[in-house]
């Protein structure tokens, strides 16, 4: 009725509203995001992947550590040569081989300041016909695990400070 009565009215037609926006193409924020998403997830393996190397001789350690018997009349030989060994893992040969005796006892402590004090002469007792006694064969092996997990993986400053 107001259409008959309004003629211009009566030509109009309805608004039709423009489709809805879509998601694509994203703005250029979600691609910089995205791609600093994927740098950090790289990054992130890759840290991941190094770390896993760098602490694999120290795992590799423990675990011969750990199949090494208390009752072995070589314990504190094994143990020696384990540590050793292990040292070698992260510096040069040249580094640690050479070092023997009380070099080789102030170089594990210069690693591991609060290394056990028991250490070196249990250590020390390889070029001993006697047996270590049973408290003593687990107090060594506790002392090399305790080296182990603290020295370990060597840092680049800590073995240039001791000197030969």
């Amino acid at each position: 009725m107001q259409a008959a009565s309004q003629p211009a009215l009566a030509n109009l037609q309805d608004i039709i509203t423009p489709p809805p926006v879509g998601v694509w193409p994203l703005a250029y924020g979600y691609y910089l995001l995205a791609l600093l998403l994927l740098m950090l997830i790289a990054a992130l393996f890759i840290y991941v992947k190094r770390r896993g190397k760098l602490l694999a001789a120290k795992r590799e350690a423990l675990n011969l550590l750990a199949k090494v018997t208390p009752e072995d009349p070589q314990l504190p030989l094994a143990v020696n040569s384990l540590l050793k060994r292990s040292a070698m893992s992260y510096l040069p040969r040249e580094q640690v081989a050479s070092l023997q005796g009380d070099a080789w006892y102030a170089w594990l402590r210069a690693q591991v300041p609060s290394m056990d004090p028991m250490l070196p002469s249990l250590l020390e007792k390889r070029f001993q016909a006697d047996k270590l006694s049973p408290s003593e064969a687990t107090q060594l092996l506790d002392g090399a695990k305790a080296w182990l997990q603290q020295a370990l993986p060597l840092k680049a400053g800590k073995e240039a400070s001791c000197s030969h």
